[in-house]
């Protein structure tokens, strides 16, 4: 229905967004690991991916002139990373640690860089990440959309667990996400805590 294409849209635009920022880090440290490469970055290249939420259109992915980097977002032909999402909307959920941000990069990014390169990543992902969850919100939204939808989620096992969606609607009838809050099974207790950390 029309909610439920709304919130995909709006959920589809946050995991672009931030898979971008994660790229362009990566890229930035790829260039400071190589400092014999002789190059330049050269724009990007857009390309789909396939979520849970919907098709990425236009996914902006960095590119250097002589085609020496390589993202470890994602395989080069592999159109449908439904984890990579799932991933991205655990990480900008509230009270997350840099130590779990940092795993979460790990397991994105997997064993191409040292560890002191993910450090670096993580500490600009962080920062993303705290900035988001402490931005100015409105003071009033006419209208409050909730949704729990599950996921499967990557930690020490594959788990399904709820993920609290919530969507503001202005006075003026611009659409944002609030918030993203994981946690076991849905439950009226579980969207009451929800509410309250927005309160």
């Amino acid at each position: 229905n029309n909610l439920e294409n709304q919130l995909d849209e709006l959920v589809r635009s946050f995991v672009q967004e931030k898979l971008e920022t994660i790229m362009k880090e990566e890229m930035n440290q790829f260039f400071e690991e190589n400092p014999e490469l002789k190059n330049y970055k050269n724009g990007s290249y857009g390309r789909q991916l396939d979520t849970k939420y919907g098709r990425i259109q236009d996914l902006q992915v960095p590119r250097d002139r002589e085609n020496s980097f390589q993202t470890q977002v994602f395989q080069p032909y592999q159109r449908y990373e439904q984890w990579l999402g799932e991933t991205i909307i655990t990480m900008y959920q509230k009270g997350m640690s840099t130590r779990e941000i940092g795993n979460f990069l790990e397991r994105i990014l997997g064993h191409a860089y040292a560890p002191g390169t993910i450090s670096n990543i993580t500490d600009v992902v962080m920062e993303d990440v705290r900035a988001w969850q402490e931005r100015s919100l409105q003071k009033r939204y006419a209208v409050l959309y909730l949704d729990g939808t599950y996921l499967k989620l990557r930690r020490d096992d594959v788990a399904n667990e709820v993920v609290y969606v919530v969507i503001g609607v202005t006075e003026d009838g611009f659409r944002e996400i609030l918030g993203f809050y994981v946690g076991g099974q849905e439950s009226s207790l579980g969207w009451e805590e929800v509410l309250s950390d927005i309160y």
